[in-house]
């Protein structure tokens, strides 16, 4: 593998680890310790896979041991019919707020009646619920640190705690008066009524719980919570699938819950990112936009070119380029070089016409009209004569070969009969071809650069020696970037051709000599007479630069090999 191919590789790899590096929240080194915040994750969210203290991922490994079956998280309502054996399956919510549309709530009840098992843990409900099984005033509660609950045969205590503290909450329970169906059987008291109760419907149940938070995680592992979730799982048939209603968690009266005094302690999780830093300084955050702006501002006039591509060669010579293209799509086409040869013929006899106004198309005058050809043009008449019979077909073996030399002796007609004149330039003496960069590339490589500055010197304003570790490759980054955004790969001139290195240097290479060129599709391969060979990759060129190195290899094809 080419050297330069595995450097530039190793480069790479370095530059997206500083990019991972300092985009990470957390600062590293002697700063990572200034002002450190631990995250406690202590935020209400019933996440069922979440192992943190208030999501309740412990219940449902518990509900996943006792369930035969599958066990479904819906968190749409429309998704509800692909979920197999859900007319029979039971559904299970455990919220802060249980909200659903009318519609959804009586399919639900629809199946309960069929068989299914409905269970709703809840601390608040949506009115068009509410007032189906409740009346107003359902329910008791109590704002305090414990809750004595009747669990199975005797009473325990259960501690509302946040962090390492144990702090109020509101427990809930239902009143019995004001429950619509009064033949509803109790099966959980608190506060000395009910908060866990199921009703009949049919060949099914629904099961209605007033305390979510026994089912929270730091509950759980507890052994009081953990007799509370063996109470509940009875409850649970084991032989058929349960759906988890996440779609019926209504996040408009959830709010996450802060503690004051552990925020000014410094238990809340803080993001110490350099992007927070700077956006929470008002100054730094006028600066940072500023600095965005004037990057855009500069990335955009400098993408606007000063001039033009100027073409490589005549318009005739585009007229070649497509008689040759004509000439390959005949040939495909037919497959006989004699089809060819005949389209060649009527070309030629075509532009004798047009330039000298002699017609050699009709057989009976050729011979007359070749005379007067040859006495009008300044050309070898042998020459000539030794095309008009090449032109024929049936006196030549016509196959590639014969098709190529007589288009050479053609093409050498017209150049030295002034029909065709190409240019000895591809520019003009005081004009040049920039073949310049895609910019996008320079302004990411920039913009990169400029972001690892800021987070070096947020961290040297703290006193921590490691920001010179981001200064020094911050330096290197904008140095790269001004060289990659303000050279062109390579720039054409009238007689030589300049290369510009990615990171320093450049070449001249003299346009006056025989030069080879050989097209892949990344790159372009230029092999000089005087040994020097040199590449220009298409990937680090912008679009119209790509057309310019289209129109010089042209160019080189024609005049230089």
């Amino acid at each position: 593998m080419n050297k330069k191919v595995i450097l530039s590789f190793l480069g790479f790899a370095l530059f997206m680890g500083l990019v991972i590096w300092f985009l990470d929240s957390s600062a590293g080194g002697s700063a990572s310790n200034i002002r450190k915040r631990y995250s406690s994750d202590w935020k209400k969210l019933y996440d069922l896979k979440d192992e943190n203290p208030r999501n309740i991922s412990f219940f449902m490994d518990l509900l996943d041991v006792h369930v035969k079956d599958s066990i479904y998280d819906l968190n749409y309502w429309s998704d509800l019919d692909s979920i197999p054996n859900h007319e029979e399956a039971t559904y299970l919510f455990i919220g802060d707020e249980l909200g659903a549309p009318t519609e959804y709530y009586d399919s639900i009840m629809h199946y309960a009646d069929s068989g299914a098992t409905v269970y709703l843990s809840f601390n608040h409900l949506t009115t068009n619920i509410y007032d189906r099984h409740f009346l107003e005033g359902a329910f008791y509660w109590d704002y305090s640190r414990v809750l004595f609950a009747w669990i199975g045969d005797t009473t325990l205590p259960f501690y509302h705690v946040y962090e390492n503290d144990t702090i109020n909450e509101d427990w809930y329970s239902f009143s019995e008066t004001e429950i619509i169906d009064t033949n509803y059987r109790s099966y959980m008291y608190a506060l000395k009524h009910p908060f866990a109760f199921y009703e009949k419907h049919h060949k099914g149940k629904v099961h209605f719980h007033s305390i979510p938070n026994l089912f929270e995680n730091y509950q759980v592992i507890q052994p009081n919570g953990y007799a509370h979730a063996r109470i509940v799982l009875n409850k649970i048939p084991k032989d058929k699938p349960v759906i988890f209603l996440t779609c019926g968690i209504n996040d408009s009266t959830e709010q996450p819950i802060y503690d004051e005094d552990a925020e000014e302690d410094g238990a809340e999780k803080e993001d110490t990112s350099l992007i927070q830093f700077i956006l929470k300084n008002p100054a730094l955050r006028l600066a940072f936009l500023l600095l965005l702006v004037l990057l855009l501002l500069y990335v955009f006039f400098r993408a606007k070119r000063k001039e033009e591509i100027l073409p490589g060669y005549s318009q005739k010579r585009n007229m070649s380029l497509a008689f040759v293209e004509t000439l390959s799509s005949i040939y495909i086409s037919r497959n006989s070089p004699v089809g060819v040869l005949q389209v060649m013929r009527k070309n030629f006899y075509s532009a004798i016409n047009r330039h000298f106004y002699v017609d050699l198309s009709r057989k009976e005058t050729r011979e007359q009209n070749l005379e007067k050809l040859i006495a009008k043009v300044p050309y070898d008449s042998d020459k000539i004569i030794d095309i008009v019979n090449s032109l024929d077909s049936r006196k030549n073996n016509v196959d590639n070969r014969h098709l190529g030399a007589t288009y050479a002796k053609i093409r050498a007609f017209y150049i030295e009969t002034g029909i065709l004149r190409p240019t000895e330039h591809f520019v003009a003496s005081d004009k040049e071809v920039h073949l310049d960069k895609s910019i996008w590339i320079g302004a990411f490589i920039l913009l990169m650069g400029l972001i690892t500055l800021f987070r070096g010197l947020y961290m040297l304003s703290l006193g921590g020696g490691i920001g010179m570790l981001f200064i020094i490759p911050a330096i290197v980054l904008i140095y790269f970037a001004s060289r990659y955004i303000r050279l062109p790969v390579a720039s054409i001139q009238a007689d030589q051709l300049i290369i510009y290195g990615l990171v320093a240097g450049k070449r001249v290479i003299s346009l006056n000599q025989t030069i080879h060129c050989s097209v892949e599709k990344s790159h372009v391969t230029f092999e000089c007479e005087d040994g020097n060979t040199f590449i220009i990759r298409q990937a680090l060129l912008s679009r119209r630069a790509r057309s310019a190195l289209n129109q010089f290899v042209e160019f080189i094809k024609l005049h230089k090999s």
